[in-house]
């Protein structure tokens, strides 16, 4: 991968503060000569012609400096980013239809990339690379259905180091929370994945040439703590399977079963072609934790007729098709891959698959209305959902349908240029509450609530922040949402109140905020990716220099997901105090504690361990911290 170590962004500042003469700024064919560093990216690349009315201008994001390429339509193509301001670029954007699909990082400033970020359309992974040689050693963050398309890439490729990066670590097992038995269960049966996917690797049933189509299962379930001794609720899938075209015949590929290990989907089974017998057993939801014998009607679910194969091929071709097309053919490719899977919903048997499909049908068109490539789609998601409510189908099926609709109808408002933002967000606040008021059950009245409850909080309504959390954790205890907004309702009531917070410091040792009691405490909520995280961490230091010691104290609390990430950005940064981590980033156990939902977030703790604030600005809390010393004064001289 060709490096931007030359002056670029250097040469940017100079240009924003000055109007003096400075070298060259880069070319916009330098910058399109710039590729990904991970394969298979889909991003848009300008033809010749094209080229000639790009641009490339040095712009500010937030405290970074970047070189932005654009096209004649102003979309952004390219954006390459210093974000810690040392004059060299340490991220590497690249965008699709003006959103950025993927990106190239750079998180430890040594001029090589060594993490792989996906976003918006190119989906959600998020791949570390210890060693810095353009491979993904560890995923970060990874949706099941990208899971299951790695499985069929590493099948192909006879790739097993790729097969066992999806794969559940024995550590991991061991933060289940499993009982003993069932933790020794799963990890004889993680050991025979690897001979599975080599046996069906060495097989050659899946040549070069075959092609991922499509995830399937039935939806992720909850297992709750106390269920067969576990000590911590799980989400998982079971029975899991990715359809593969291989020549003109789609096969399905059994992936067994999966879990979620702080937003990384795992797999704890190598897959098997074909269904009926060849369904893996579940494991989580079994009372024994062992290969039970799947119903009689497992088989026929999923599995293609002749008639769906046909519809399942036309369906590639289409997405084949899609990737070259320009803007204007996406509305007439997009109609027709939502009339394939109207198709498909039509003619399956089984009453759960048809809701699977339709399902699966309303994503599809929610997302290319939002996106701008299906604007008519819009109309299709409202006459689905009204066919439904005739129907009289599932409260499950008709609610995923209405959610969709919602979001696109929104997301379509947001495209137009003259858009009243602040006007849409208000209006979205109240589809959201009438949703939750018309519907009691449904994955998605907790997803709503959730959303309703973040909106306000962001909005600064704290009071119906508290009562949509409230109602969550009442009417969804098995949501994997309740625990954060348990601990969201924990935060915002917190004042005056003592703060429980109890940790292991990154660099090792325990840290209990009861035994900074005498001192006031400020609490940082961070993570290495924030774009103003060594400023705040600039100013806590300062303030710790000058109120530090016997008065002042910080408790650092990350959000990151690698502890590496965290000791690495430490070795440089200016952060005091203690910086407590845990595995799971925004998921872990600490940002649940307090249903943390962004940072940075200051909590400011009196010297007695009550909370004075729950969110005070960085900027403020100087003011903050004079106000309780000279209070402690104050009091120490009454007694």
């Amino acid at each position: 991968m060709i490096r931007l170590r030359l002056s670029w962004v250097a040469v940017a500042a100079m240009l924003l503060m000055s109007t003096a003469p400075v070298q060259a700024a880069p070319t916009v064919d330098d910058a399109l000569k710039l590729a990904p560093v991970q394969p298979g990216i889909q991003y848009d690349v300008p033809t010749a012609e094209e080229v000639k009315a790009c641009k490339i201008t040095p712009e500010k994001f937030g405290g970074a400096t970047a070189w932005v390429v654009r096209g004649a339509d102003g979309a952004v193509l390219r954006q390459f980013t210093d974000s810690n301001n040392d004059n060299v670029v340490d991220r590497w954007s690249y965008y699709r239809g003006g959103l950025e699909v993927y990106r190239d990082a750079d998180v430890n400033f040594n001029g090589k990339a060594d993490q792989y970020r996906w976003f918006h359309a190119g989906g959600s992974r998020w791949g570390l690379d210890r060693n810095e040689d353009g491979k993904i050693d560890q995923w970060k963050s990874i949706s099941a259905e990208e899971v299951s398309e790695e499985v069929v890439e590493a099948l192909k490729a006879k790739d097993a180091a790729r097969f066992q990066r999806l794969l559940l670590t024995k550590e991991e097992v061991a933060r289940l929370g499993l009982s003993k038995d069932l933790a020794e269960k799963l990890t004889a049966r993680l050991a025979e994945a690897p001979k599975a996917f080599a046996q069906l690797a060495g097989q050659d049933k899946l040549p070069a040439g075959a092609e991922y189509v499509d995830f399937g299962g039935q939806r992720p379930g909850a297992v709750p703590a106390g269920f067969r001794g576990g000590a911590k609720d799980l989400l998982v899938y079971e029975d899991a399977w990715a359809m593969v075209l291989a020549g003109e015949q789609p096969q399905q590929l059994q992936l067994g079963s999966m879990i979620n290990v702080d937003g990384c989907w795992k797999l704890i089974d190598g897959p098997v072609l074909g269904g009926g017998d060849a369904i893996a057993a579940g494991f989580f939801y079994d009372a024994e934790g062992a290969a039970p014998s799947p119903p009689a009607q497992t088989a026929a679910v999923g599995e293609p007729t002749e008639e769906m194969q046909k519809v399942l091929e036309s369906i590639q071709k289409v997405d084949e098709q899609l990737v070259q097309a320009a803007a204007e053919q996406k509305p007439a490719l997009n109609a027709q891959r939502a009339d394939l899977l109207q198709s498909l919903a039509d003619a399956a048997k089984d009453p759960e698959e048809r809701k699977q499909w339709l399902m699966q049908l309303a994503d599809g068109v929610s997302f290319t209305v939002q996106d701008g490539t299906y604007p008519e789609g819009l109309v299709r998601l409202e006459q689905l959902e009204k066919k439904l409510a005739e129907e009289k189908a599932g409260e499950d099926l008709i609610t995923h349908v209405e959610f969709r609709r919602m979001q696109a109808a929104m997301g379509q408002a947001m495209l137009d240029p003259k858009a009243e933002h602040a006007r849409l967000q208000e209006e979205w606040l109240k589809q959201l509450e009438a949703f939750v008021e018309k519907h009691k059950s449904s994955e998605h009245v907790a997803e709503a609530l959730l959303q309703l409850a973040m909106a306000s909080e962001f909005a600064g309504n704290v009071e119906a922040a508290q009562k949509s959390y409230e109602r969550l954790v009442k009417d969804f205890p098995s949501s994997p949402h309740a625990a954060k907004a348990q601990g969201a309702i924990r935060r915002l009531t917190s004042v005056g109140k003592p703060m429980t917070l109890k940790g292991t410091d990154v660099r090792g040792g325990a840290v209990d905020l009861a035994q900074y009691r005498g001192k006031v405490v400020a609490i940082h909520y961070w993570s290495t990716s924030g774009i103003s995280t060594r400023d705040d961490h600039e100013r806590l230091n300062d303030l710790f220099k000058k109120y530090g010691g016997a008065k002042f104290d910080v408790i650092g609390v990350s959000l990151d997901y690698s502890k590496d990430e965290v000791l690495a950005y430490l070795k440089d940064a200016q952060a005091p105090g203690k910086q407590l981590f845990e595995q799971g980033g925004f998921e872990n156990r600490l940002a649940t504690e307090m249903g943390v939902i962004t940072s940075p977030l200051l909590m400011l703790v009196d010297d007695k361990g009550n909370v004075v604030s729950a969110d005070v600005q960085l900027m403020e809390l100087e003011g903050e911290l004079k106000k309780l010393l000279s209070e402690r004064v104050a009091n120490a001289n009454a007694r």
